[in-house]
């Protein structure tokens, strides 16, 4: 049987390979964190910091200058929610979308141009690999 600490070595050498071979290449002028809430936000029309919060596994603080320099740089805008005043949504502003469009169809590529090095059975077999990590990545949480 596989062991917990066995797991959590081989996880951070694939994010360790991950940023070496993949992401090193790809220039992301924003820090990693600013550029998920965006990714997170392009899938939908409005969001509460709770809703990013609980998306992104962080703690609220750690949310409010995040989205303080992704407004400033007129990447979101925040906004009173209808239904309850107290509440703030977020929304991706078209810059933000054309933005992470850009950059998310750069990695695609980038990625896609990498995979070409790999036959067709390793294509494959990198795709249920996949599958299983979205599978399972979503039975568990990173942080409790």
């Amino acid at each position: 049987m596989t062991s917990k600490q066995k797991i959590s070595n081989d996880f951070l050498e694939v994010l360790f390979l991950m940023r070496h071979r993949v992401f090193r290449h790809i220039a992301i002028p924003l820090p990693i964190n600013q550029f998920a809430i965006l990714a997170i936000l392009s899938d939908e029309k409005s969001m509460t910091f709770s809703e990013i919060v609980h998306k992104l596994s962080i703690i609220k603080q750690q949310l409010s200058p995040l989205l303080d320099c992704l407004e400033k740089d007129g990447f979101v805008k925040r906004f009173p929610d209808t239904k309850d005043h107290r509440r703030i949504r977020v929304k991706i502003t078209i810059k933000g979308r054309r933005f992470i469009t850009a950059h998310q169809n750069k990695i695609k590529s980038h990625l896609e141009t990498t995979l070409s090095a790999l036959s067709d059975e390793e294509i494959k077999e990198f795709d249920n690999s996949l599958q299983t990590l979205i599978h399972l990545f979503g039975k568990i949480s990173i942080l409790h």
